[in-house]
Formats: C-alpha cells, sequence, structure tokens
C-alpha cells in the first residue's frame, strides 16, 4: 500500500511540473516585435526643403499588441524638438499616417525626424528620417521651380549708354546692336518711349511702346508680363521657390513704370514660362538717358 501512495504522488508531482511549465511558457511566450517606416511622402524626385517650407511624412508602422503610446521629435545638433503625433487610435496594429513638420532651421542644418510607437506589451520601435535644409531659393519640395539666385544689373534707357536688354536666365545685359543675336534669352527691356516714364518692357511692346527693337531689330521677340505688387517682399535675397511660384500670378500688362523702393513680378509667357520678382534700388539721370539699378530672381 505504501508503495501504491508512493508512487501515486510521484505521478502528481511529475504532472506538476508539467503543467506548470507548460503555463510557465505561456505567459513568457511574447508578442511579435514591432516594426516601422518613415519616409518623405513627396513624389518628386530627391526633393530638397529650405527655411519655411513643410514636409509631409508618411509613417507605416505594424504593432501586433495593438498601439498604446508614441511621440515623435526633431534633432538639431543633439537637440530634441518634441512634436505630436495624430491619426493613430489606441489599439491599432496596423498604421499608415501622414503628419507635417515645419523646416525652421538655418540651410545646411541636417535634422533628424524621429517617431517611437509602444504597444501594449510594452515594446517600442523607432523610425528616422533625415533632411538637410537647402539654400534660400532651393526648397520647395519637388512642387516649385528653384531660384537662380538673386542679382544685381543696370539698365539704360534709349540714349543711355547701358544695354537696354535683359536676359535674367543669364543675369546678361546687352545693349542695342546685341539685341537680335541674343533675343532667344532677352525676356525684359528698359526704356520710356511713349510709356510716361521710365518702364520695364516686354521686348516685343518695344515697337508700340514707341522705342527700337534692336539695331538690327529683333525678329523673334519674347513676350513678359509685369505688375506692381505693393505687398511684395522687401528682401530679395529671402524670397523661396514657393514664394515665387504661389504667390506670382499672369497680368496683362507688356510694360510698368517703375519706382525707386518698389517691386514688381514678372512672367515669361508661354506654359513654361518662368516667374520672378524684380526690386527697383536706384534711378539717376534724365529723360531717355535714365538708369535703373535692379536687383532680381527668378526661377531657374
Amino acid at each position: 500500500m505504501t508503495k501504491s501512495l508512493t508512487k501515486l504522488f510521484s505521478l502528481i508531482a511529475v504532472a506538476s511540473v508539467v503543467f506548470f511549465s507548460s503555463c510557465k511558457k505561456s505567459e513568457d511566450a511574447t508578442v511579435t516585435a514591432p516594426t516601422a517606416t518613415l519616409a518623405d511622402a513627396s513624389t518628386a524626385t530627391n526633393p530638397s526643403y529650405e527655411k519655411g517650407d513643410k514636409i509631409t511624412y508618411k509613417l507605416t508602422a505594424a504593432l501586433p499588441g495593438g498601439y498604446k503610446a508614441g511621440s515623435g521629435k526633431k534633432t538639431v545638433g543633439g537637440v530634441d524638438a518634441p512634436f505630436t503625433l495624430s491619426g493613430i487610435n489606441a489599439g491599432d496594429t496596423a498604421v499608415s499616417a501622414t503628419f507635417t513638420v515645419d523646416v525652421t532651421e538655418d540651410a545646411g542644418q541636417e535634422v533628424t525626424v524621429s517617431v517611437t510607437l509602444i504597444d501594449n506589451s510594452d515594446q517600442n520601435v523607432t523610425a528616422e528620417a533625415k533632411y538637410t535644409v537647402a539654400a534660400v531659393g532651393q526648397g520647395g519640395g519637388g512642387a516649385a521651380p528653384l531660384l537662380s539666385g538673386t542679382a544685381t544689373v543696370s539698365l539704360g534707357a534709349e540714349t543711355a549708354t547701358f544695354g537696354s536688354y535683359l536676359a535674367t536666365s543669364k543675369a546678361g545685359v546687352f545693349k542695342s546692336s546685341e539685341a537680335q543675336a541674343n533675343q532667344a534669352d532677352i525676356d525684359i527691356t528698359f526704356g520710356v518711349g511713349n510709356t510716361g516714364g521710365p518702364s520695364l518692357i516686354s521686348p516685343d511692346a518695344r515697337v508700340s511702346s514707341g522705342l527700337n527693337a534692336g539695331n538690327p531689330a529683333m525678329t523673334a521677340t519674347r513676350t513678359t508680363f509685369f505688375k506692381a505688387e505693393s505687398s511684395g517682399p522687401s528682401d530679395l535675397g529671402a524670397v523661396t521657390a514657393l514664394n515665387v511660384e504661389n504667390n506670382i500670378t499672369k497680368s496683362t500688362s507688356k510694360s510698368v513704370q517703375i519706382a525707386v523702393g518698389s517691386v514688381y513680378s514678372f512672367v515669361q509667357d508661354g506654359a513654361t514660362g518662368k516667374k520672378g520678382y524684380i526690386k527697383v534700388d536706384e534711378i539717376s539721370g534724365t529723360g531717355t538717358a535714365r538708369v535703373a539699378k535692379i536687383t532680381f530672381v527668378v526661377q531657374k
């Protein structure tokens, strides 16, 4: 009888070990680790961003344990700037969300954008993306043409010694004798004629403005439209690619009288016509011998 009881207790002990071992294995089983990726949502090839732009990121994640909490931050030079995540609900096991960050850093700075997600099993995953802030006029995230940078030139009216013909794409000024040879590039001219004062004039409007179109005359003149911008940017060196693309609209005026300190926009005719701003820095001389010193910025 004693041997039978001993055997019975041994069997119970073994069963208990097996049972508790099984429970322990079940308790120790972990939820599949979460995964996440963070990517620029722009469809442009190698988009660039400058100060003042916004970047939209797409966050994709798998959270088998269900979403519990999350956080985001921008890191520049070891300094973190936290931001709040949105578009993710408690318990989500699949995440596909977008969020936008402002580019507030100066040109040349490298920024790391990171997002950390925690699931209900307290496992976490971090996804990162980086951008380097582009120079002024070289951003826009692929949504606008880049800018050529500012240039300052002097243009002379009809009897001045300075050339009257400007090719903004080259920042080149040409005299009347050079106009025809460079007519494919010349998009702005300067003069007085019958406009009533010193004016910016479209190449194809010179004759109707009482001026010649070069000597020898241009035979395939370009068309450019101008508009006074009373609320235009005072510092063209701070103008962004998106400023030019979004804030300048084509007018129907092929000439505009100019004044010192004022800002004007111009749009080249055609489906791919470039846009830009002009600021008048100085006007000297009198009558048809006036000289205008201008600063401009134009799309590449």
